[in-house]
């Protein structure tokens, strides 16, 4: 990619279009930025705070495969761990005893907690959307006017060709009449000679 125009080089894949590097994305959301190409949503994203950078992180990795697969094994080590192994060395005094309250509060605060960040995310993606739908629209407008001002040239154009159609015509018979005029005055001129 080129610093100074921010066109790709040629012959270069766009960023991102490796099948593993986005493998590894999919299951490791934290690891690499956001691969933005297009103008509008590099600016959106170039503006946001660090705690709008935050809350993007936490919300893609709390909508990844390896969230769920981590906070299922949290859940699970934390029922063996509460059931079976505190019970067993602390001889039935469990931190959190089987209805799990503790663990219950834990969940309840998480989702409280993820719930806000996760719609703050989708709220800047949404501006972003706006932003992108906005520069669409621009551009089409701008693409509108060009498309208008070709056709209108268009027309002159073709204008013009008739213009000089015509005026090819017209010097066409003009210049046959010349010609017939021109041997009339030769013919007279032989005539006059003769005599």
């Amino acid at each position: 990619m080129s610093a100074s125009t921010g066109t790709m080089a040629p012959g270069t894949p766009p960023a991102g279009s490796d099948p593993d590097l986005m493998r590894h994305r999919q299951w490791f959301p934290w690891s690499g930025g956001p691969d933005v190409r297009h103008p509008a949503i590099k600016k959106a994203i170039d503006d946001r705070t660090l705690g709008e950078r935050v809350a993007d992180r936490i919300a893609s990795f709390g909508g990844s495969w390896p969230f769920i697969f981590l906070f299922l094994g949290m859940i699970a080590a934390w029922m063996v761990v509460n059931t079976l192994f505190l019970a067993r060395v602390l001889h039935h005094h469990q931190f959190d005893p089987y209805p799990y309250i503790a663990l219950n509060l834990a969940l309840s605060a998480t989702a409280g907690l993820q719930a806000p960040i996760i719609m703050m995310s989708q709220n800047r993606a949404a501006a972003r959307d706006e932003a992108l739908a906005g520069h669409h629209y621009e551009e089409s407008q701008k693409i509108e006017n060009i498309v208008e001002n070709q056709r209108s040239l268009l027309e002159q154009n073709t204008e013009i060709t008739k213009q000089v159609q015509e005026l090819l015509t017209r010097n066409t018979d003009l210049t046959q009449k010349v010609h017939d005029l021109t041997e009339k005055i030769h013919t007279l001129m032989q005539s006059g000679r003769g005599s």
